[in-house]
Formats: structure tokens, sequence, C-alpha cells
């Protein structure tokens, strides 16, 4: 009776779990990596504005500052918008792949108990 029950291959059967936690840990050290870089963006910027305020003497160059303090308001608004669609092209892309996987590992499970 026990010679009747198939073996089961836990490393195959295993092996989509093995791929969506790849999957995750990629995501998550890129999402860190890109979180590094703006804040160390961040960090430069305002330390430049800060030496760019410190520089303010007169009117002129206080009217300069102001004109670029909305120009940067006006970029970073437009960066984040930009930065946001990536955001939302990236996670259905994940989602795709997970459902990717998620699928061929149903398929398998299929084939393999016919």
């Amino acid at each position: 009776m026990l010679n009747e029950i198939p073996a089961f291959d836990f490393q195959k059967a295993l092996a989509p779990f093995q791929k969506l936690v790849e999957l995750n840990v990629s995501k998550i050290e890129a999402a860190v990596e890109a979180q590094k870089a703006a804040t160390q963006g961040l960090v430069e910027l305002t330390e430049a504005r800060v030496k760019a305020a410190s520089e303010i003497k007169d009117a002129d160059s206080f009217s300069a500052f102001v004109k670029e303090q909305a120009e940067l308001a006006q970029s970073n608004a437009s960066k984040m918008i930009e930065d946001s669609k990536v955001a939302a092209e990236e996670a259905k892309a994940y989602g795709e792949e997970v459902q990717k996987i998620i699928t061929e590992s149903i398929e398998e499970a299929k084939a393999n108990l016919k």
C-alpha cells in the first residue's frame, strides 16, 4: 500500500514559493536603493538651498532665491507625478509577475496530478 504513494518532490513543489521570495527580495532591494538615492538627493538639495539662503544679502538676491524656490517646487511636483506613474507601472508589472508564477505553478500541479 505504501508503495502506491507516489514520491513527493518537496523542492519542486516549493519552487513557486522560492520564485516569489526571490521576486519580493529583488523588489525590496530595489525600493531600498531608490529610497537611499532619493534621501541623498534631498540632503544635497537641502544643503544647496541652505547655502543659497545664507547668501541672500539684499532684495534682489532675495527675489532670485524666491524665484529659484518656486522653480524647484514646480520641478519637484512634476517629478513626483512622473515617479508615481513609474511606481504604478512597476506595481502592475510586479502583480503580473506574481500572477504568472502562480498560474505556472497551478498548471504544473494539474499536469502532475494526471
